[in-house]
């Protein structure tokens, strides 16, 4: 019994976690190398070789090879306010990490282009301590995804071109819990596909497509506690707990954690001879999670929570402005619906709001084969409400990202 009793704790501190915001999983600002214009152009921006990533089409307008590669850093900051009890709120979980990215692009003829992208689609690392309110569900986490990219353009005619991409993602995630005491490790490999479109109305107007497939993480690994002492809640009309001595533990667990089916629609418009504006929009499939799933000993105790997932709606609109020949300025806001409105859904591992992005950056032309972009952003993720697992407050969220990405053309 001791033991069925432990890995039902167990079992329901994970599904406590992974009712969380899942939608933290993704941070366009780690792959999409349009931070500087809050993401506005992704999909049809095709200047560098990362748009073998953003939209594969778009290396039919690369002439030769091409090679970017990104370095930046981000600072999270996710803090937890409690209604109830102000002591047990947290400082500061989240912080600086690093992070960094390398795309590529080949010209095999006039026709055909190849690319290969390595960039982090998303994740973060937290440490919330072990004695804020949902200090028996989750400690610290780091979750990690790096995609790795492969794509092919091919361009039909002086207006339309086309791409195909098959994305491999690894997954990797680290949880601590139970007031430290409890310890979860595992990882996963996956495959996808995104395909692009892109259309040159005329010399000065141009429109992107860009389709990234559902990802499905399968996460299978081990689990581990020490022994403890819990203090219960008893059910009944006079409120109480009884304390229960749980023993060592350890097993196999699995999980599944979905980064959801993504479409984008983009523009590029060169208004005057130094002005042009970008524009998307995007929508992200998030209610396709209907539920998440933790099997623990190889499936010999499965538990299953519904999700209330909302899909996602986002816009952007950039500017570019050519101030010198050499030094060109750029900057955006975005917004992002909120995938999940009800606070009894909410969770620590990463939640979020609607979020409100600002950004600005600069290209310089090194030479005529070099150029450097440098970018900020700062995106708002809310103050999402959260009342369950015994956390009833609020959270403060924002990010801000820093970066440099070298762009080097090869003729």
């Amino acid at each position: 019994m001791k033991t069925s009793y432990s890995l039902t704790l167990f079992g329901s501190a994970l599904l406590a976690v992974f009712q969380a915001n899942a939608a933290g999983t993704l941070v366009q600002e780690m792959s999409k190398m349009t931070v500087s214009t809050a993401g506005a152009g992704s999909a049809v921006l095709a200047e560098n070789a990362s748009v073998a990533y953003s939209n594969p089409a778009g290396m039919s307008y690369i002439d030769g090879d091409a090679l970017s590669v990104n370095a930046a850093v981000m600072d999270l900051g996710i803090y937890y306010h409690d209604d109830i009890e102000p002591s047990k709120s947290s400082d500061n979980a989240g912080g600086i990490q690093p992070y960094g990215s390398l795309y590529y692009v080949h010209q095999l003829n006039d026709d055909v282009h190849l690319g290969m992208s390595v960039s982090a689609q998303g994740g973060s690392a937290l440490d919330y301590g072990t004695s804020y309110a949902g200090a028996l569900n989750l400690n610290a986490l780091k979750l990690s995804v790096i995609q790795f990219n492969p794509s092919v353009s091919y361009q039909i005619n002086s207006k339309v071109s086309i791409g195909a991409g098959l994305q491999i993602d690894y997954a990797s995630f680290e949880e601590t819990l139970l007031y430290g005491q409890g310890s979860l490790e595992t990882d996963s490999w996956i495959l996808g596909y995104n395909l692009g479109l892109m259309y040159q109305l005329d010399e000065n107007n141009r429109l992107g497509l860009a389709y990234r497939s559902r990802m499905n993480h399968d996460l299978t690994g081990s689990f581990s506690s020490n022994a403890m002492t819990v203090s219960v809640p008893i059910p009944g009309p006079i409120p109480g707990s009884v304390d229960k001595n749980i023993p060592a533990m350890s097993g196999q667990a699995g999980l599944n954690v979905l980064n959801p089916r993504q479409i984008e629609v983009s523009g590029l418009h060169q208004l005057t001879n130094p002005l042009s504006l970008v524009w998307s929009l995007g929508f992200e499939q998030w209610s396709d999670n209907d539920s998440t799933m933790i099997s623990i000993n190889n499936g010999n105790r499965i538990s299953q929570i519904e999700r209330n997932f909302d899909d996602v709606w986002s816009a952007a609109l950039g500017a570019r402005y050519q101030l010198t020949s050499r030094l060109r300025l750029e900057s955006g806001i975005g917004y992002a619906t909120s995938p999940l409105e009800h606070p009894e859904y909410q969770g620590a591992d990463l939640p979020v709001d609607a979020q409100h992005r600002y950004s600005m950056g600069a290209t310089y032309q090194w030479d005529k084969d070099i150029s450097l972009t440098t970018y900020y952003s700062y995106v708002d993720y809310g103050e999402p409400e959260i009342n369950n697992n015994g956390m009833n407050g609020q959270f403060d969220n924002v990010n801000q990202f820093l970066g440099i990405t070298i762009n080097m053309m090869f003729n």
